[in-house]
């Protein structure tokens, strides 16, 4: 491999000399000098050491990713496409993503001052522990959809409850009256307890119920399809809080022999490209994920930049994607 000693050698000059061109403090150096070494870097074929130029400018350029769980969170479409839009636009400010899978809080901390990191991207919920990585870690820090109440958070989220009341008016709006809500994580996630209570409210504000027995959290979707069909009064409309799940609910009801939309209409949610590709068509709650990592990177170059700005808290639109998954019971043959 070459190095600066060996550029040094051929051009008949020092280290130092040769470090202050590949570092382009070019007032140091003559003219010359400049191009007699560049011109034997590009003939030697010489790649600058990341690692050292990081430690010698005191800058990493590294901003680190951190998700919650293991490697297996990225089976997760969603956390795969953020994940996927987050790397691009690090890499397009000119900096390097860090990802990194953490289990336990105290791994948090570590990995980032191992790393040196600059700056840091939460993905997942991390609400019980913000309080301690902010105090632990003096850089810019941006947490999605977080429900934390700390006020000195900088967070990107979306309005879940407005999406379960957007999921809730359109079933009520085609002449569906018996609900079900379905989601792995109902008891530990704020996100989406949001969701759940929006489509609650706007359930018992139209004077109908949505039956405690009737929200599932399923460990294994056959068994939660089996408790769903089994249920003495029966569900037409149910709002599942993942597309991915709302999916693969589909395909178990479609391999019992149910049909969608006539023995159960389902709504998503995320918005998911595969939404559309299923049949049929998956009707869902529709967040824009690239511009939720857009929005992420543009908040925390910006602290980056100006570590005085104050906290912030954006809140990102959602909107019903009508599709073919609910059935308008008011025109129904059946109804």
């Amino acid at each position: 491999m070459v190095t600066l000693k060996d550029i040094a050698k051929e051009a008949g000059v020092s280290v130092m000399t040769v470090s202050r061109v590949v570092n382009k403090r070019y007032s140091e150096v003559s003219d010359e000098n400049i191009a007699k070494i560049q011109s034997i870097i590009e003939k030697l074929g010489y790649v600058p050491n990341s690692s050292a130029r990081s430690l010698s400018s005191k800058s990493s350029k590294i901003i680190s990713i951190i998700l919650q769980g293991s490697g297996n969170v990225l089976e997760s479409p969603y956390n795969a496409a953020m994940l996927g839009y987050i790397i691009q636009l690090v890499q397009e400010y000119g900096y390097n993503a860090m990802v990194h899978f953490i289990n336990e809080y105290s791994d948090v901390t570590k990995h980032l001052q191992s790393w040196h990191a600059e700056g840091a991207l939460f993905l997942g919920t991390f609400d019980k522990n913000i309080q301690q990585i902010q105090a632990d870690n003096k850089i810019p820090l941006v947490f999605t959809d977080s429900y934390s109440s700390i006020r000195q958070l900088i967070n990107i989220g979306i309005d879940d409850y407005k999406g379960g009341v957007l999921a809730a008016r359109h079933f009520i709006e085609n002449g569906h009256r018996d609900f079900a809500f379905i989601t792995p994580h109902t008891s530990v996630s704020q996100l989406i307890k949001q969701r759940l209570k929006g489509y609650k409210d706007t359930i018992e504000a139209a004077g109908l119920r949505l039956e405690p027995e009737h929200i599932l959290e399923p460990l294994h979707m056959e068994e939660t399809v089996t408790e769903l069909c089994s249920f003495k009064k029966p569900v037409s409309a149910i709002f599942v809080a993942a597309d991915n799940s709302a999916i693969e609910l589909m395909g178990i009801l479609k391999r019992r022999g149910y049909r969608i939309p006539e023995d159960f209409s389902i709504i998503g949610f995320d918005n998911l490209p595969i939404s559309q590709f299923v049949s049929p068509r998956l009707t869902t709650i529709s967040q824009d994920i690239k511009q939720k990592a857009q929005f992420a990177l543009e908040v925390l170059f910006q602290h980056l930049k100006n570590p005085s700005l104050p906290t912030q808290n954006i809140v990102l639109d959602v909107e019903l994607i009508k599709r073919e998954s609910v059935l308008d019971k008011r025109n129904s043959v059946n109804s």
